[in-house]
């Protein structure tokens, strides 16, 4: 116990020390420090991927295309052609690309280059999602980057495929999984309603044993203005759920005071904080900011899954805990101990070392290596997450 104590102790004092002085000067390190991370898609530079030095990765997709001893991407030209139905594909250029906008308030556009393996990849998934979406009057294009390369710098493309969602004319990212279910829920979500309305137990008791996280606010009406910025916010967040109740049976469920001053929030999450209590101005701003900050557990277990909630989260500073599986319970408590103090200041992210899919490949790029328990605190893995995954991911 003493020990356990020792450790933590430790960790957090190195970690406030981390954040009270170097972290604050992280724009202002050297960038040669960094320039192994520099290197172009096309360039044959060294590379810090201990026994992937030939491979261009992207992202998690690229470490299902090798096996020990593999060679590399198979060129997209050798591979064998499969007829895929693109209908419903609509290609774009420079001549038509404005008019598409104009004519379809939902629309996808994929940019994409013909020698892209992960392009090819997606080809098929991107097909389906076509076809299943003209039913929700999604329109589903692409456009060959290399080719258009005028609007492919005005998106800032700068890796393929890239993927964006318009409505409007307004432009997302769609950094989802490469499959049709994927994107099509993902489609579904942006286009339908954010807010749903809970008036039962029955079905608030459905949500808290099924969904996780979720957003519930107590108010007076189930419209007028809080509801708008509630709605509002609800589209900002792929992956929370939004509910609204005026019923002061179900917000007690979700442990909201019935008697409380209106409007109440909460996220509530299948974790050991479980449930974290909104207490800024009800407006869609200061509620995505908090959704943002208090929406992942407080360890996040790295996996090709959760690596988007990784990389893509607004908070940029990390603690990396790698260490061996059959160690977990001895030192992720302590992890989780330690996390609690720095929730919406810096992610905290576990890496099983020893786990093939994703938690090896992660521990050899930053040149971890051997059984002992490391975490790693490091300007130079900040300055990475603050311009891009590392090519492999």
């Amino acid at each position: 116990m003493a020990a356990t104590r020792s450790l933590l102790l430790s960790l957090s004092i190195l970690l406030l020390l981390c954040f009270n002085t170097s972290c604050k000067d992280t724009h202002d390190l050297d960038e040669e420090d960094l320039s192994f991370l520099e290197e172009d898609e096309h360039d044959a530079a060294e590379s810090p991927l201990h026994g992937y030095e030939d491979h261009d990765f992207e992202n998690y997709d690229d470490l299902d295309d090798f096996g020990d001893g593999e060679g590399e991407y198979p060129d997209s030209e050798s591979a064998p052609e499969v007829e895929i139905d693109e209908s419903d594909v609509v290609v774009l250029n420079g001549s038509n690309f404005h008019d598409f906008l104009e004519k379809n308030r939902y629309a996808m556009v994929e940019f994409y280059v013909p020698w892209c393996g992960h392009c090819q990849a997606l080809k098929p998934e991107y097909a389906a999602a076509a076809t299943e979406l003209k039913a929700d009057e999604v329109a589903l294009a692409k456009m060959d980057a290399g080719e258009e390369t005028e609007l492919a710098q005005k998106y800032n493309v700068e890796g393929y495929p890239t993927v964006l969602f318009f409505i409007d004319g307004v432009h997302k990212p769609y950094n989802g999984a490469r499959n049709k279910d994927a994107i099509v829920t993902w489609v579904k979500k942006k286009i339908g309603p954010g807010l749903h309305n809970l008036t039962t137990t029955e079905e608030a008791e459905s949500i808290l044993t099924s969904e996780s996280p979720v957003v519930v606010a107590f108010v007076e009406n189930l419209v007028g203005p809080d509801s708008e910025e509630l709605a509002a916010a609800s589209k900002q967040e792929d992956e929370v759920s939004f509910y609204q109740t005026s019923s002061a049976d179900v917000a007690k469920l979700f442990h909201i005071d019935p008697k409380g001053k209106r409007p109440a929030l909460v996220l509530v999450k299948k974790e050991d904080e479980k449930v974290s209590h909104f207490g800024g101005q009800f407006v869609n701003s200061a509620i995505t900011e908090f959704v943002s900050k208090n929406k992942l557990p407080l360890v996040i277990y790295f996996t090709r899954a959760s690596s988007s909630q990784v990389f893509e989260n607004p908070i940029k500073n990390q603690v990396i805990l790698f260490t061996t599986l059959n160690e977990t319970e001895k030192y992720l408590p302590i992890f989780q101990e330690a996390a609690k103090y720095f929730m919406g200041k810096a992610l905290f992210v576990y890496v099983p070392m020893d786990e093939e899919d994703a938690g090896k490949p992660v521990a050899e790029y930053f040149g971890i290596e051997g059984s002992a328990p490391k975490v790693s605190i490091s300007i130079i893995i900040i300055i990475i997450i603050m311009h891009s995954p590392p090519h492999f991911l």
